[in-house]
């Protein structure tokens, strides 16, 4: 008799096998599909090594590892992601959340501290991930996201009622400014995490990024600007005076980005924020309070 798969064989296996097909941490997405399919946590995993899979474990197993090498994200086959401490629900048709988006919210919190009840605008909002977050954490914050893409706000309605969140956000389709436009009145705070991957980049990404996540939701044109221009141009017509904008940025952006916003005229300070890989993520610009 063959030995049984348990799962102390199974983990060494899939990261073989996962490694030989060219995924990246070929060990992690075994041990994180392995823990999906038994209900437990990665942790849980070293704590029953021989323990033995049901066939029906096994075959389910088996069939996330084939769907794993031909390149689809991890994200995508569990059919959620953690953001912020919450969990947000993707597949096809949106982008999934990253962590270094984390430091867009952390800088929008930080100068919410002093208003009362404020009025955030999130455009580009994907998953909902920054929308939802914000709301989460500001209870007295009137929330409204705003993306071009049906599919990606029927992602953001589902995380809005699987985190009880469905009364706290209004959800806007629509290109940028466009469905704000009539009777929105001024928002004490914009964030944006638009497209930023130059087109050049495109070419270079990786099979499950480049062929699973929406290519709408990933290229920002020849500088990776474009969405962004057109962010920083709009802004000031719908912040209040003395509020904030905020744009997450790709690698190598600040610069320009930082460039564009004090051209327009329209804000008062300009400044960059890093993340944890010292790269300048976040582009934050504060409306002045005349003009």
């Amino acid at each position: 008799m063959s030995p049984a798969w348990t799962v102390g064989r199974l983990i060494p296996w899939a990261a073989e096998y996962l490694g030989g097909h060219g995924v990246d941490s070929p060990r992690l997405s075994g041990e994180l599909l392995l823990a999906h399919v038994l209900g437990c946590s990665r942790l849980e995993l070293y704590l029953r090594f021989e323990q033995p899979l049901k066939p029906e474990e096994l075959a389910e197993f088996k069939k996330l590892i084939l769907r794993r090498k031909n390149r689809e994200p991890v994200d995508y086959i569990l059919g959620s992601r953690e953001f912020y401490g919450l969990e947000f629900l993707v597949g096809p048709g949106v982008l999934v959340p990253r962590p270094e988006t984390e430091h867009l919210v952390e800088e929008t919190l930080a100068r919410l501290k002093d208003v009362q009840a404020p009025r955030i605008l999130d455009l580009c909002t994907g998953s909902g991930a920054v929308a939802l977050t914000l709301a989460h954490e500001r209870p007295d914050a009137a929330v409204t996201g705003c993306d071009i893409s049906p599919e990606a706000l029927t992602w953001a309605r589902r995380n809005a009622h699987n985190l009880d969140l469905q009364e706290r956000v209004r959800w806007l389709q629509g290109d940028l400014w466009e469905p704000v436009a009539a009777g929105s009145g001024f928002f004490d705070i914009i964030t944006a995490n638009p497209p930023y991957v130059t087109t050049a980049e495109m070419a270079e990404l990786p099979p499950e990024v480049g062929r699973f996540e929406p290519r709408l939701a990933l290229e920002g044109g020849e500088d990776g600007l474009d969405i962004a221009r057109s962010i920083i141009g709009g802004a000031g017509a719908h912040l209040r005076p003395l509020g904030w904008l905020f744009i997450e940025l790709g690698a190598g952006q600040a610069a320009q980005a930082a460039r564009l916003a004090q051209a327009c005229g329209a804000f008062a300070e300009v400044s960059l924020v890093k993340d944890l890989a010292g790269i300048e993520r976040v582009l934050v610009c504060e409306r002045k309070d005349y003009g």
